[in-house]
């Protein structure tokens, strides 16, 4: 039985990398500063099943998107969208709180 144990496996997708960390965090802090942080999240969490063909489909765009985009950067978001870990770490980045800014009125006690 050990030739069916990996029959139908399918490979775990890797972790974002820093440099695609760095992307997905600027895009969640450009989309929370417009005050759709909730909204995009839910709006990517449940259209989860369609990234594959989302991805499908910059590829087939791709002439058409290289005219306003760089052909690397077309490339990342492609592969982006196919990782299904990086969509995670998305929606975490759009759900999470900002950090708390101090109040100047309040004195700090020791």
């Amino acid at each position: 039985m050990g030739i069916w144990a990996n029959a139908f496996k399918i490979p775990e997708p890797p972790e974002p990398t820093e440099e695609e960390k760095k992307l997905l965090d600027e895009l969640a802090e450009k989309v929370k500063k417009r005050g759709m942080g909730d909204i995009a999240a839910f709006s990517v969490e449940s259209t989860r099943p369609l990234h594959g063909l989302g991805a499908q489909g910059i590829t087939i765009l791709e002439p058409i998107l290289a005219a306003l985009f760089k052909k690397e950067d077309i490339a990342k978001y492609r592969a982006l969208l196919e990782n299904n870990k990086a969509v995670t770490y998305l929606v975490n980045r759009l759900n999470a709180e900002p950090a708390e800014k101090e109040d100047p009125n309040v004195k700090n006690r020791p």
